[in-house]
């Protein structure tokens, strides 16, 4: 039996589930689809990653490439899309194709494409490894999961502990398929020109499953900045506010299955308290969002929301040229554009405010603002993203309906005025 296990979303060899079922197979081939298709955004063309995500994910996938040919398994980096897949399942003897079990149709779109284009009867084999908790131990029903996060977050607390996770496999496959990894692309044979890392930024992390964990023992064990998480996780400035651990979790380097565990051994050997416990409940909001996407699907990407609440949205090209430029009439919220757009992240806290403003202040297409995010953010997660612009714009999980005010966040977290300074100046 021959397999191709799609690693999008699942750039790591440890804890990694489906790369241990399928290296049952008797020939294994890791298949990368390198999307660079670009995307139109109020009439203006953006690359569907920034450089910085995209550096990122290069980054990530030399990484893995690496520790799968320790493992005598290729990687495919294939920038076509289904056609090639099908191609590759029908030159190799194809039986199985291994993923994560995606919740969206865009994520799904490439798979099922390849299945019905390929010549061969092929098994799709999915799991939750982008998950705490396999949806077949949740205590309800996934169309009964709550619509409201702390109704989920106290069910899941009292009934459920995260699975454990995997160690790496050690044995290389004896496999039966002879192919050579592709070579890398460079950026700028993806069209983008050299940029350097902005010395400003909270967010200057190498991609990688190997990166991935020294940024977690940097933050856990070296610097115990996780004992002041929750005091800390507010902060505009800096490496160790907040764990930075977003974007290796987006991309799959880490599973939230080791950074649980690494949270439960850090409280048993330094110390347990409210911060530490934080991390975990960031976690969840993660996990939250991924279940919302199963339960709502589709619906997470339309105006309505997951609510189907209609409101009044002006689509207005020169605003969104302002607030994408950091041109507004509100300098915390300017700010935070300006960092977003020179280095592809911006705190939680952040995001929040600028999201808020564009939706609630302006009145403008959330969609637009969801898209921007899509292309510039190096942690880019579907339903994380998707899942809070639904949130924050009125039509998803928020029983509040809330709206910041932009003012008074910035006296509570810039009293000083020096996040402004940083990126105004």
């Amino acid at each position: 039996m021959n397999s191709i296990l799609i690693v999008n979303q699942l750039l790591r060899v440890k804890d990694n589930t489906l790369l241990i079922k399928a290296m049952k197979s008797k020939g294994l081939i890791a298949y990368y689809f390198l999307d660079h298709q670009q995307k139109e955004i109020a009439s203006k063309a953006f690359p569907n990653k920034s450089f910085f995500a995209r550096k990122f994910e290069l980054e990530s996938l030399h990484n893995l490439k690496i520790n799968l040919e320790r493992l005598n398994i290729p990687l495919i980096i294939d920038q076509v899309g289904s056609d090639h897949l099908a191609t590759l399942v029908d030159r190799y003897s194809i039986d199985s194709l291994y993923s994560i079990d995606f919740a969206t149709s865009d994520e799904q779109r490439l798979i099922e494409k390849a299945i019905k284009k390929a010549k061969t009867d092929l098994m799709w084999i999915k799991d939750h490894s982008d998950l705490l908790y396999p949806l077949q131990k949740l205590p309800f029903n996934l169309q009964e999961l709550p619509e409201v996060f702390t109704v989920f977050r106290k069910k899941v607390e009292k009934y459920n502990i995260p699975e454990k996770p995997l160690a790496a496999p050690e044995r290389p496959l004896s496999n039966a398929l002879i192919i050579d990894s592709t070579s890398l692309p460079a950026l700028s044979d993806l069209g983008y020109s050299n940029s350097t890392i902005d010395s400003r930024s909270a967010h200057p992390f190498k991609g990688g499953e190997d990166a991935g964990w020294e940024r977690l023992d940097h933050y856990f064990w070296q610097t115990e900045a996780l004992a002041k998480y929750k005091q800390t996780r507010n902060g505009l400035i800096g490496l160790d506010f907040s764990s930075k651990l977003s974007a290796y979790l987006a991309f799959g380097c880490l599973s939230p299955r080791s950074v649980y565990t690494e949270i439960k051994e850090f409280e048993s050997s330094v110390i347990a308290n409210q911060d530490t416990y934080w991390l975990f409940f960031e976690l969840l909001w993660r996990e939250y969002f991924k279940l919302i996407s199963f339960k709502h699907k589709d619906r997470i990407f339309k105006i309505e929301g997951i609510l189907n609440r209609s409101y009044e949205w002006g689509e207005n090209n020169a605003l969104f040229e302002k607030w994408i430029g950091g041109k507004t009439k509100d300098d915390f919220v300017n700010a935070a554009m300006i960092e977003l757009k020179s280095t592809g992240w911006i705190s939680n806290r952040a995001r929040q405010n600028v999201a808020s403003y564009w939706a609630k202040n302006l009145k403008q297409n959330w969609i637009w603002g969801a898209r921007y995010f899509e292309a510039q953010l190096i942690d880019y997660d579907a339903s994380a993203n998707w899942g809070n612009w639904c949130y924050v714009s009125g039509v998803g999980n928020d029983p509040r309906d809330r709206k910041f005010n932009t003012q008074r966040q910035a006296e509570m977290y810039d009293p000083n005025n020096d996040y402004r300074r940083l990126w105004l100046q």
